[in-house]
């Protein structure tokens, strides 16, 4: 998973904070969603799955080129 494209902020931050985020789960979000969506403001992608561990599913998203890890948590809201 060393191959995997992150912002400071994910590395640095989001990490931090939430520990258990595993990043084998980000990159399956990544690259098997079940929904993606771009946000019109910025133009960073929102990707979606569901993590059986954690019960609930998990947004990451990505900047624009759809690759770099910029954020990750569980998404309370989300309804698939």
């Amino acid at each position: 998973m060393g191959s995997l494209l992150m912002t400071d902020y994910f590395r640095d931050d989001v990490l931090a904070k939430r520990a258990y985020i595993r990043l084998e789960w980000c990159q399956a979000a990544i690259t098997s969603p079940i929904r993606r969506e771009v946000q019109p403001e910025d133009g960073r992608v929102r990707h979606w799955l569901f993590v059986p561990e954690l019960g609930k599913y998990l947004r990451v998203v990505t900047l624009a080129d759809g690759v770099t890890l910029h954020n990750a948590f569980p998404d309370r809201r989300f309804k698939p």
